[in-house]
Formats: C-alpha cells, structure tokens, sequence
C-alpha cells in the first residue's frame, strides 16, 4: 500500500526542496522577521506537532464522550458537525439565538477575568449581527473597538448559519471580544505606540487573540461543556495547522493541494470563516504570517508564570504598553 504519512507521522526533515515561493533559507528569515525573534522553521514545526498532539488527544477523549468513537479526529469534527441537534436555524430568529447565546457566554465569562487580570480596565463589548446590507455586500465579521464610553462589538458573519454548529461559535466570542481582541484595542489605543513599532509587531494582534482562546479554556469556560471545548480545541487545531502547511508549503515540498488535504484531515472541514482552499492561498501569498501569529500565542502561554496569583501582572505586563516584537517583548517579561 502507499505510503500515506503525514505531518503528525513525519518531521520537517522528512520534507523535501520547497515547492513555492524563496528558497528554505528565505523563508527562515522571512518567518523570524513576522515573528521578530530569530527562530527556525524546524523548531516552529516541532512547537506547533507537539501542541497538535495534546489538542488531538484532549478531543479524541471528548469526542468519545459524545459517541464518537471510530475514525479519526478530524473524520468525527465533521460527523459532530452535522448533527442537526446543534445546528441553529437558517432563519433571523436561528441568527439571533446564535447572537444571543454567545452574549450569554460572554456575560456568564466576564466574572473570571479578575483572576486573570486583576484592576486592569476592560472596556464593555458585546456580539452584534451584521445588517442585512453588510450580509448582501458579502463583508466579512468585523469590530469595533470601545469609545467615547460605547461598547465595543463584533459584527459576526451568520450568512452560513447552517455551518456555525452552536459549540463552535464560544470560542469565536472569546477571540474577538473577551479577553481577546476588544479587550486589548482599548488598551493599545491608550498606549499609543509608536507606528513603527506596530509594524514590526504584526503577529502580536492576532497571536494576542488566539492566545485569548486557550486563556479562556484555562479560566474553565468549558467546565461542565465539553461539546464547547471540542469547538475550542477545532479552533486550536485549525490555528497549529496554518503553522504547519505554511512551514511545508515554504520550506518543504508541498504543493497545494498536498496542504489543503492536510489541513482538512486535522480539521474535518473548515471551521473558520474562510474556506480551507482559501485560507492556503493566503499562505501562498504572505509566507510566514500565520505560522508567526500561531507562534507568538504559544510563547505567550509559554511565558506566562504557572502561579495563577501571577496572572494578572503578566498580562499586565504584555498588554499596558501595546504591541511589541516577540523577541523584544520576551526581553521585558523576563528583565
């Protein structure tokens, strides 16, 4: 039979020239400059397998609590995702129960964010449905950060509703609201950066974000919901496999179909807002820029002090000045 190994099976060593825009070495430098720290593919590949490996084997336990027990992570993500009885109707009042279940989440999260973040100022935000102009226009979800002492919101795509298991939407609203991305607009904008360092710190936004979806999980969102930590874990496993296709679509030899097969496998079909053959082309086309966002959430949760009393100085401490270079913001928490 053909050897059908993939990258769960097989290192970055076992892949070959690459197939797709500057030589291995380019690239290297191309992923240390979006990540700003030098780092290798190599040692970004072997990060991302083994955070890979620990999110597959927490959801192979929890899907086999849900019945699923045959075939793999990603075959069972799919079948869980058919299932009708966690499905909202195609219909406004199917939207506005999504809508307002997520608020719901959020409200019910809120509380826990002092462990995590003690007195800082977190500014009011909520999920909001797109208008109907928006939705015709094709736009995709969008925010708007807090002002003026309005609250911020997200303007969540629902169009393929039918597509939006409910147990997939929390960690949507913990990523773009709380404690993600609405909790540190606020606080960048208060900072007032400089714009160059924004530029250099283009990962920090997003790795800001992602790394706000396992803090979630960490501060037991889905205790007693276990169907809403598979959604948390599909997540993960669709921001760790960017990392790994734009590794091998840049520095390995993989083509893009090759990428696309194994970006569906880990995720049984696309959980975000972008179909998977899309999502590659824009690794295609801005080599490094996932695989250093993923990354910089993975330091960031590997920086952050195992004593919980910590918490709040740590975030403190990543979040009060604004956005920073990875190397250089590894350089302050560690002064």
């Amino acid at each position: 039979m053909r050897d059908r190994r993939t990258f769960l099976a097989t290192g970055l060593s076992a892949l070959a020239a690459p197939a797709f825009a500057a030589p291995a070495t380019d690239y290297a430098a191309v992923l240390a400059q979006a990540y700003g720290a030098p780092v290798t593919p190599d040692a970004v590949h072997a990060r991302a397998l083994s955070a890979v490996r620990a999110a597959q084997a927490r959801a192979d336990v929890l899907l086999r609590g849900q019945g699923l027990k045959d075939g793999s992570v990603g075959e069972r993500l799919r079948t869980l995702a058919k299932d009708p009885r966690w499905l909202y109707p195609d219909s406004d009042a199917g939207r506005d129960r999504a809508v307002a279940e997520m608020n719901a989440r959020l409200a019910a999260f809120r509380p826990r964010l002092g462990e995590a973040f003690g007195g800082l100022p977190i500014a009011a935000a909520e999920v909001r449905r797109m208008s109907p102009a928006d939705v015709a226009a094709g736009r995709g979800g969008y925010r708007e950060a807090p002002r003026d002492g309005q609250p911020g919101a997200y303007y969540i795509n629902l169009k393929a509703i039918c597509e939006r298991p409910a147990w997939s939407l929390s960690s949507v609203g913990f990523h773009e609201v709380i404690p993600g991305h609405l909790l540190q607009l606020p606080l960048q904008a208060a900072a007032a950066p400089p714009a160059d360092r924004l530029k250099a710190a283009g990962a920090y936004f997003e790795a800001w974000a992602i790394y706000a979806e396992q803090l979630a999980c960490d501060l037991g969102a889905y205790r007693g919901d276990p169907r809403g930590e598979i959604g948390y874990l599909q997540w993960r496993l669709f921001r760790l496999g960017r990392v790994i296709a734009d590794i091998g679509l840049h520095a390995g030899a993989w083509t893009r179909e090759r990428a696309i097969a194994e970006l569906t496998g880990l995720q049984g079909q696309s959980i975000a807002f972008i179909t998977i053959e899309a999502d590659v082309d824009r690794m295609i086309s801005t080599p490094g820029k996932y695989a250093a966002e993923a990354l910089g959430a993975l330091a960031i949760a590997d920086w952050r002090p195992r004593e919980r009393a910590r918490w709040p100085a740590f975030h403190r401490a990543v979040l009060v000045e604004g956005p920073w270079p990875f190397g250089e913001l590894e350089r302050r928490l560690r002064s």
